[in-house]
C-alpha cells in the first residue's frame, strides 16, 4: 500500500509519482470487492483494500484550495483510485472537470484501445450532463523515464445548489482497456 500512501502524502492529483509492485495475481484474477461511499453516495467495485485520506487541493480554479477526499489501493502492478470534492457553485461543474483535466492531462498523449476513446463523454445515470464529463486513457513519462498509463474519468453529480466533482483513475506501466472498462463500469450513482 505504500504508494497510494504517498500520493495521499504528497498531496498532488496531478503529475503523480508511481512506484510499480510487479507482484500479484494476473489481471484476469483480481479478486473485486464493491465498495460503498456513503457521504458521497457511490457504489464502486476495488480489485484491492482501499485505504482512504483527505487533502487540499488548489486546481487553479481562483477559489484557493479545496478539501479532496481520495480512497486508492495497489493491486498487481496498477494503482486505483477515486478522488471526490464539493463545488460550491453548481453552475461552475463543468469548468472544474475542465481545471482537474488540465492537472492531471497535460503533457501526455492519448492511447486508445479498441471500445475506449480518450475524451468520449462519461456520464453515469444520476451524473450531471456536461460536456467535460469524460473519459481518458494516456501515457506520459514517469520518474526514471519509464513509461506510465493513466486510465481516467471525470464526472460530476447536483447536489441542491452545489455539485460533487468526482474522478476515478488507474495508473499503470501499460494500458489495460478491459480493466479500466471493469473499474468504471462498477461506479454507480444512487
Amino acid at each position: 500500500m505504500h504508494t497510494f500512501i504517498q500520493i495521499l502524502r504528497s498531496g498532488m492529483l496531478g503529475g503523480l509519482v508511481l512506484l510499480l509492485l510487479g507482484c500479484g495475481p494476473d489481471q484476469q484474477e483480481l479478486p473485486w470487492r464493491q465498495v460503498q461511499l456513503a457521504e458521497v453516495k457511490l457504489r464502486v467495485d476495488f480489485p484491492c483494500e482501499p485505504e482512504v485520506g483527505r487533502t487540499k487541493v488548489d486546481f487553479g480554479m481562483g477559489d484557493g484550495p479545496v478539501l479532496v477526499s481520495m480512497m486508492g489501493c495497489d493491486a498487481v502492478d496498477s494503482t486505483y483510485a477515486l478522488s471526490d470534492w464539493v463545488l460550491e457553485d453548481a453552475s461552475r461543474a463543468d469548468e472544474a472537470l475542465a481545471f482537474w483535466q488540465a492537472a492531471a492531462l497535460t503533457k501526455l498523449k492519448a492511447v486508445d484501445g479498441k471500445n475506449s476513446k480518450s475524451g468520449a463523454p462519461f456520464i453515469p445515470d444520476g451524473a450531471m450532463a456536461l460536456s467535460r464529463s469524460i473519459q481518458a486513457t494516456v501515457e506520459g513519462e514517469g520518474p526514471s523515464g519509464w513509461v506510465m498509463t493513466t486510465h481516467g474519468v471525470w464526472f460530476a453529480r447536483q447536489e441542491g445548489d452545489s455539485a460533487r466533482i468526482i474522478h476515478a483513475v488507474i495508473y499503470s506501466p501499460k494500458p489495460n482497456h478491459e480493466v479500466a472498462q471493469r473499474f468504471f463500469g462498477s461506479l454507480v450513482l444512487e
